[in-house]
């Protein structure tokens, strides 16, 4: 298998976090014009609607760190190639994907957001689905 490029890898993981949204409910919109968020996406319980941006979450941690902390952390950068944080004005909500898992986290302006990789699903909301 071909390692993807870094617009595959994006690609995938919008793709990936589409489907589970799609499968609870969700009401997913793509922007035809470039914007700041990638998808904008209705909840089926609340009628809100918030902007997200989509992110290919990351390990960061050696394997000393794991032997010897028992975890590595899961790193989603919360900023783009500017270096400058998405504001909480244009971009709601992150949704991480890593390993074809799902999250949803809010936006709270960081320059990145890390969590233990074995707590993910405990910090931040799973968007469970099934193919």
């Amino acid at each position: 298998m071909t390692a993807l490029t870094t617009t595959e890898k994006g690609k995938h993981a919008e793709l990936l976090a589409q489907t589970a949204l799609l499968a609870n409910g969700y009401t997913v919109l793509e922007p035809i014009a470039p914007e700041s968020f990638d998808l904008a996406v209705r909840n089926p319980s609340t009628k809100e609607t918030l902007y997200v941006q989509v992110k290919t979450a990351y390990l960061r941690g050696s394997d000393e760190d794991i032997r010897r902390y028992g975890d590595a952390y899961l790193v989603v950068r919360g900023a783009p190639a500017s270096g400058k944080p998405y504001p909480p004005e244009d971009v709601d909500s992150f949704i991480a994907v890593w390993q074809g898992r799902v999250f949803m986290f809010p936006n709270e302006g960081l320059r990145e957001y890390w969590v233990k990789a074995s707590e993910a699903g405990e910090r931040w909301e799973e968007i469970y689905y099934e193919i």
